[in-house]
C-alpha cells in the first residue's frame, strides 16, 4: 500500500472550504465503508490486494480533502494526521496474510479502532467548525 503524504492547508478561513466540509466528510465516510467492504471481499479471495490498496488510496484522497476543508476553515486537524499511517500499517500486515476470513478477523479490531478514532475526531472537528461558523469566522 503506497504511503500517503497529505497536503495540509493552514490558510485563512474561507467560505469555499466551509461549504465543502459536509460533502468531504460524507465522501470520506463512504470511502471508509468501501475500504471495509473491499477487505471483506479480499478475505474471501474476491478482491485482490491491489483492490484493497486502491480503496485505501481513495480513503486517503477523502482524508486529505477533509483535512484541507477543516484547516481551510481554521479548524486544526493535527491530532488526526497519524490515523492514515497507522491504518496503512495494519492493512499492510493484514494483506501479508493469506486471504481468509480468519486473517481479516484477526486484524479487524485494529482496523476498526483506527476508523473509530477518525470518526470521533471528525465529530469533534465538526463541533469546532460549527462553533467557528456561528461566531462568524
Amino acid at each position: 500500500i503506497p504511503i500517503l503524504h497529505p497536503q495540509y492547508s493552514a490558510s485563512i478561513p474561507s467560505p469555499q472550504y466551509s461549504a465543502s466540509i459536509p460533502n468531504s466528510v460524507h465522501t470520506l465516510i463512504a470511502s471508509m465503508k468501501n475500504l471495509q467492504s473491499t477487505l471483506t471481499l479480499w478475505s474471501t479471495s474476491r478482491a485482490s490486494p491491489d483492490a484493497v490498496s486502491d480503496a485505501y488510496m481513495q480513503f486517503g484522497v477523502g482524508f486529505n480533502a477533509v483535512v484541507r476543508a477543516f484547516e481551510g476553515s481554521g479548524v486544526d486537524t493535527s491530532d488526526l494526521h497519524q490515523i492514515p499511517t497507522r491504518l496503512r500499517a495494519v492493512l499492510e500486515t493484514c494483506l501479508g496474510e493469506d486471504p481468509c476470513p480468519a486473517a481479516l478477523e484477526m486484524y479487524q479490531p485494529r482496523i476498526r479502532q483506527q476508523l473509530y478514532e477518525l470518526l470521533q475526531g471528525l465529530k469533534a472537528k465538526q463541533g469546532a467548525w460549527r462553533s467557528a461558523v456561528a461566531a462568524g469566522l
